[in-house]
């Protein structure tokens, strides 16, 4: 069982898609994040799972602080607490039982959980592994149109075996 821990905060910033501005913006970037994930966790395997992680200080004051939605673990920080040191803690915690897989740009979280064996990826690359683009076109001019590939789970299975080994 491979764990992906996203860092929320950190991946909705950095998907112009899943961002939102308007009042009540963080709300509706939440909820598009675990729809995008949702979307896509179709094609994966049962041998995934996925956490999100949440700073509480930017999320609902009467929000449970551990939840699941659409087979999606979402967990926000007690009051006071960074996202960050609940990733490394959830990292510490758990990576002697499972591979783990941490999302994020976030350097202090990629140094920290090296020590862990953990695997970074960066948000690039996550979005990547979930939405692969095939390039149609010239590959020496690199011109062309790119398009969304329709995977299924033995692709990204595929993908996330190379990561790990």
């Amino acid at each position: 069982m491979i764990l992906f821990i996203l860092d929320g905060y950190n991946v909705i910033h950095k998907i112009p898609e899943l961002q939102f501005s308007s009042p009540g913006g963080l709300r509706r970037s939440r909820e598009a994040l675990i729809d995008y994930l949702a979307a896509r966790r179709a094609r994966w395997s049962e041998a995934y799972e996925m956490l999100v992680v949440f700073d509480a200080q930017k999320g609902p004051v009467d929000q449970l602080r551990r939840l699941s939605v659409k087979g999606i673990d979402i967990h926000y920080t007690d009051p006071g607490m960074e996202a960050d040191d609940l990733i490394i803690e959830e990292v510490r915690l758990k990576h002697q039982k499972q591979k783990i897989t941490v999302v994020s740009d976030d350097n202090r979280i990629g140094n920290n959980i090296r020590a862990y064996k953990a695997k970074l990826l960066k948000v690039a690359q996550f979005v990547n592994l979930l939405n692969p683009v095939k390039f149609n076109g010239n590959p020496t001019t690199g011109k062309g149109s790119h398009k969304i590939n329709s995977i299924d789970g033995g692709d990204i299975t595929t993908e996330l075996e190379k990561l790990w080994k």
